[in-house]
């Protein structure tokens, strides 16, 4: 860590030994996969399974309580329900374990006697220097040692370097999806909850110095930390990493809805909210869709030096709605070089078309698919007027193989490409081979110049540029 100081979440990541208090037998219950994922996943530390009916759990030895495991224990994962929690609490202090995860709801949420209770808990883990996420809290998570507090099956944890800090588990009913479907490759994740201890400042602080996190990606719905150090640690991050944020509760109606599952208080209005993001540099989005859209497209792709946009589409109609979509979003339709031109005459039609947005609908009647990407891709890689690709291609017309080394090309000489496809079937695994190279694929052409845009906004911002 910097300064070469230990961070306090570095117990929640990276813990030696981990007690799951509430384990299951059972694999209908969502407290089994707590322990199977870890089993499963093969975490590298000692896992202490604790029921006080089993003896043994996925072959690992079962404790009737926290006392009796011989071994100290890092972080205790305690999921048992709210009114049998304080009374967890309390043997977690007795066992002085360094850290704890408090998965169940019920308290701040639900009025006075929750505050008053988690309060109480707040007090007892202070006084005693242990540190708390939660209640109402699922996670940590983290790719590098394949630690996981999930209630859900997880088949694997690819290793990038994205990091998510959440309020809630809205990541989690469709976690797998993301990994495997959506293909994030993540670095860590760790779910507040109710914030009554860990918040998003400590969050931030431990993900802004961490070498294995290079883009944050944060769901918020109050900011329970100090205001001031929420600002600062975000225009410090800024300069060096990107941080898309989703601020939910906008509205009053969200605001109370927010205050009924995680307690939390909206302390300033989403105007001055909205403004504090943008003068920090954060990049601010307005739902799931944009959130995860965005965090792919920073976490593959390299940085975006300008906004010139070369685009190719199958149907001419789309080009059209493309080149819009670039207007409104801030990019520019890039005017390839006269060589340029000339290079992409070998894949023209009998007669002459606009390089750009490149018609390969048309280019198609005439010549091989493949061969016309490849051309388009090759023609203009190193076009000093061209700073970046949108590239359509048809989907259930592609199969594997066909476009990555090509694509991958691209982007490895700095100019980040992005693609959608017809089809958002991964048909012939067209669509996993992209992005197993860290080539985006969208499902539309908005999505995609949208999270290309975000991108070169980013940069620009962060190295003065005019934007």
């Amino acid at each position: 860590m910097s300064n070469g100081k230990r961070h306090f979440l570095d117990t929640f990541f990276y813990p030696e030994s981990v007690a799951v208090v509430g384990a299951s037998r059972n694999p209908g219950t969502v407290n089994f996969h707590l322990t199977g994922n870890l089993v499963k996943l093969k975490f590298a530390g000692r896992v202490y399974p604790v029921n006080p009916n089993a003896e043994e759990i996925l072959g690992l030895k079962a404790y009737p309580d926290l006392m009796s495991i011989e071994d100290e224990i890092d972080l205790a994962v305690v999921s048992v329900p709210a009114a049998k929690t304080p009374d967890i609490v309390r043997e977690c202090v007795a066992k002085k374990v360094k850290g704890v995860v408090l998965t169940a709801g019920g308290f701040s949420e639900i009025g006075t006697k929750g505050r008053e209770v988690q309060s109480e808990m707040k007090r007892l883990l202070r006084e005693n220097g242990i540190r708390a996420t939660g209640p109402n809290s699922l996670s940590p998570i983290n790719s590098r040692n394949n630690f996981i507090v999930s209630f859900g099956p997880v088949e694997k944890l690819p290793q990038g370097y994205l990091s998510f800090i959440f309020q809630s588990g809205l990541y989690e009913p469709r976690f797998n999806w993301l990994l495997t479907g959506f293909h994030l490759y993540l670095s860590k994740l760790l779910d507040l909850g109710n914030k009554m201890d860990v918040n998003e400042c400590d969050a931030l602080e431990y993900l802004g110095q961490d070498p294995e996190t290079r883009v944050i990606a944060m769901h918020l719905e109050s900011v329970a930390g100090d205001g001031r150090k929420f600002a600062q640690l975000l225009k410090e991050i800024t300069r060096e990493k990107p941080v898309i944020v989703l601020k939910s509760g906008r509205t009053e109606a969200g605001a109370r809805a927010a205050s009924s599952h995680t307690g939390a208080i909206m302390r300033s209005s989403d105007v001055v909210i909205d403004a504090l993001l943008k003068q920090c540099g954060a990049i601010r989005v307005l739902g799931l869709e944009e959130f995860f859209d965005l965090a792919k497209a920073f976490e593959y792709l390299p940085p975006l030096k300008g906004n010139r946009v070369a685009v190719t589409t199958l149907p001419g109609g789309e080009a059209v709605i493309t080149t819009d979509f670039c207007q409104i979003y801030g990019l520019v339709m890039a005017r390839p070089t006269a060589e340029s031109h000339a290079s992409l005459r070998a894949i023209s039609p009998p007669w002459d078309i606009p390089p750009n947005p490149f018609d390969m609908g048309v280019s198609s009647q005439f010549h091989p698919e493949t061969d016309s990407y490849r051309v388009f891709v090759d023609a203009l890689a190193d076009d000093q007027n061209v700073d970046c690709f949108a590239i359509h291609l048809g989907g259930w017309r592609h199969r594997s193989g066909q476009f990555a080394e090509t694509f991958s090309r691209v982007i490895k000489q700095g100019k980040p490409l992005v693609v959608w496809t017809a089809d958002p079937r991964d048909n012939g695994g067209l669509i996993e081979e992209l992005e197993s190279h860290r080539i985006p694929v969208y499902p539309s052409a908005g999505r995609a110049i949208r999270a290309l845009a975000a991108l070169y906004h980013y940069h620009s911002r962060r190295e003065g540029r005019v934007d």
